[in-house]
């Protein structure tokens, strides 16, 4: 029997429900929207982790022009779901749309071309919970899935993530059970990506907008060296 949440009924129905608020969601959503860049015929969207398609709806909504759309998503129905609406709300067939069936930060992911955009809505600190083990083991994973999301971006290109960060009081060391990150900590793991301008542009409560581009890998490294904020033990 599969996990409820791999089913895409459930999925849409409960999606948010334990963090913020399912009533908060369209609001984190939007904001992420807003936060984009101008997108229009030689533009790429990518968003990871694509679910049901409901990010992706909205920002073609906002931008009908887009020219290429890539949904990457491990869950077979969940993006036949995607694809299906997306066809719909977009009502043309100018923009070219391809789905990519895997997961993120278990290798072999690339894009081709490029994006101008990528996307990931609620995706890293979820798996990275789910996933178990300990905090180590899901900082180790989170490197390898931000080390992908960044590598799929153009020189000029953003990287745009909704986020659900861990309790304010949340504690424990590298090898204590594994736990969401806090915003400092998940700033230092996309300086580490080699990812940089990292900007939250929307916050309420746990649930964050953030905002990175391609930046100086060498500087990244000289940064994160003397900056590092990674859990305390104990």
């Amino acid at each position: 029997m599969m996990p409820p949440w791999e089913h895409p009924d459930w999925y849409d129905l409960h999606d948010t429900t334990f963090t913020a608020g399912p009533e908060r969601e369209p609001e984190h959503y939007r904001e992420l929207v807003l936060s984009l860049p101008p997108l229009g015929a030689d533009d790429h969207l990518v968003d990871v982790g694509a679910g049901t398609g409901k990010l992706t709806r909205l920002v073609a909504s906002a931008y009908p022009e887009l020219g290429r759309i890539t949904l990457v998503e491990p869950n077979v129905q969940k993006i036949i779901r995607a694809e299906r609406a997306l066809a719909e709300a977009l009502h043309r067939g100018s923009t070219r749309i391809k789905s990519i069936t895997q997961g993120l930060g278990e290798g072999g992911l690339a894009i081709a071309p490029l994006a101008t955009v990528v996307t990931v809505g609620s995706v890293l600190m979820p798996i990275m919970e789910l996933r178990g083990g300990t905090l180590r083991d899901g900082i180790a994973w989170l490197d390898r899935a931000l080390e992908e999301l960044s590598a799929m971006l153009s020189p000029s290109g953003s990287l745009f993530l909704v986020e659900t960060l861990g309790a304010p009081w949340a504690r424990g060391g590298l090898d204590g059970p594994v736990r969401r990150l806090q915003l400092p900590e998940l700033e230092e793991r996309l300086y580490a990506a080699g990812l940089s301008s990292i900007e939250c542009t929307y916050r309420f409560r746990d649930r964050v907008v953030i905002r990175a581009q391609p930046g100086d890998g060498e500087a990244n490294a000289t940064r994160v060296m003397m900056n590092v904020v990674l859990p305390p033990r104990g």
